[in-house]
Formats: structure tokens, sequence, C-alpha cells
């Protein structure tokens, strides 16, 4: 399988390139900002394990870098599969202080070069009857305070994916988004060596966990997966069921008998 994954690092990014490595005959475009020297040791490890590799470079701010990315892999793979888009950035401002530029910047990242960079990949798509893949956020689907533009992106993003399934759906391109929850990544780490932090945050998870990058990985390999055909246009949460427990932490909401001490029901 020929993929294009773009923002790989140590984190999300790169586990999914782990998890695509493992099909026989893969071929993989690993896109990165800058420091490509940050990912020539998962390229090293893919390679040896049979994998063919292309580190490409580039900002995916400058309009012309989806473009460019995409014609990189289809002339060193001579097609693709498949496109995951995972670059991404948060900026931690409040809107009533968010300057212009900062809003903007948030939408050019998430909305606008995952966009640019199926528009560049569509021919190529429909050559393959492919699939394309873009990373959102449970901040997409329920706000989150002090995330300024964040969450707003993440749901164009969920909304851009299924306005591509719908109008591409008749070529055969199958087009999705896959929004995780905590997940603890490089990046996030430093929060999770908070004890405390660790285990409160996986208190309101029903599972009880928080997530690994190999949790997200796994659900783009078999989102991409030619088999998984009769599936597009779909956001699938991977959070361990954290969204679908806002409502149960209302007080005083309805719980089974053993946990009120009473036989009769109760109402929320």
């Amino acid at each position: 399988m020929r993929v294009l994954v773009t923002g790989v690092s140590e984190g999300i990014g790169g586990t999914i390139c782990r998890e695509i490595s493992k099909r026989p005959g893969s071929a993989i475009a690993m896109c990165v900002r800058k420091n490509r020297g940050a990912v020539e040791g998962l390229a090293d490890e893919l390679r040896h394990q049979g994998c063919e590799v292309l580190i490409l470079e580039g900002d995916l701010r400058d309009p012309a870098v989806p473009d460019y990315f995409v014609g990189a892999a289809t002339d060193a793979f001579e097609g693709l599969d498949a496109i995951v888009s995972n670059a991404g950035a948060v900026d931690p401002t409040s809107l009533e202080d968010m300057p212009l530029e900062v809003w903007e910047d948030m939408f050019t990242l998430t909305c606008r070069a995952s966009w640019l960079l199926a528009k560049a990949g569509f021919p190529h798509l429909k050559n393959s009857q492919g699939a394309y893949v873009a990373i959102s956020s449970q901040s997409g689907v329920h706000p989150h305070r002090q995330t300024g533009a964040y969450s707003a992106a993440k749901a164009a993003l969920i909304m851009l994916c299924k306005q591509m399934a719908l109008e591409w759906g008749e070529y055969g391109i199958r087009v999705n988004s896959v929004s995780p929850g905590m997940i603890m990544t490089p990046m996030t780490r430093s929060v999770y060596d908070d004890v405390d932090i660790m285990r409160q945050r996986e208190a309101i998870v029903p599972l009880k966990r928080i997530g690994a990058p190999v949790d997200v990985a796994r659900i783009v390999n078999f989102l991409i997966d030619r088999d998984n055909r009769y599936i597009t246009g779909e956001n699938i949460m991977v959070d361990g069921g954290l969204t679908l427990s806002v409502l149960d932490r209302i007080p005083g909401i309805a719980r089974r008998k053993s946990d009120i001490g009473s036989s009769g029901a109760e109402n929320a």
C-alpha cells in the first residue's frame, strides 16, 4: 500500500507509519514541517522491516506544499492508495484575546491544508479507489475551554471530510475522520507525569485509561484498508468513551439500585 502521512513525529503520526509498515510491500511518504533528522531513525526502522520510505519536508501553511507532497510521493511510488492528514497545532489563546493571524493560521493548517492535500491527491485516489483520513479531535465534537480556534477548526475538518465523502463517493474514494481523546504522546507526557492529574483523567474515562498513539493508528490503518471499503463519511471517536459520558456526570442522575441503595428507580 502506498500512503502519504503528514505531521510525522514520534507521536501519533509516527505510530501510524509503523502500523502501515506492517503491510507487505508498503511504501510511505513521511511528511514533516522541518527537522527531517528527527524522523530519520523511524525511517531507518521501517526500511529495515522492508517498507519503502520517502521523507518530505515542507510547511503545509504554504499553499504550494500539499501539491509538492503529493507530487513527490506519486512520482516515487507511481501512485497513491491513501492519504492521512495528521498535521496540526494548538494555540491556547482565549477567543477574546486571539489575534486575527492566530485564528487564520489555525484554519489554514487544519482545514485549508487538508483540503489542498485531498484536492492534489484526488486523481490518484480516484485511480486507486483509495482512501483519505484526517485526524481531528474530541475538541472538534465538544468545545474545549481555552483552545481558541482549535475546536472550531477541528469541527470544520470533520465536516470537510463528510463533504468530500459525499462528493467523491461516486469515484470510489472513501473519506473519514478520526477524533482522538486524551492520548499520551511525547508532547503530552509531561502532563501525565503528575500522578494526581493522571488518576483524575483516568477516572472520567469509561475505559479508565489514557489512550496510546497505537489506539489511533490502528483505526487509521483499518480505515485505509480496502477490505473496509463500505465505510465513508464517518468520524470515529478514539477516546475510551469520554465524549459519551458527558451526561453521566450530571449530579443526581439515575444510578443502579446497588449504587443508590433503593429498590425504586430514580430519574435524572
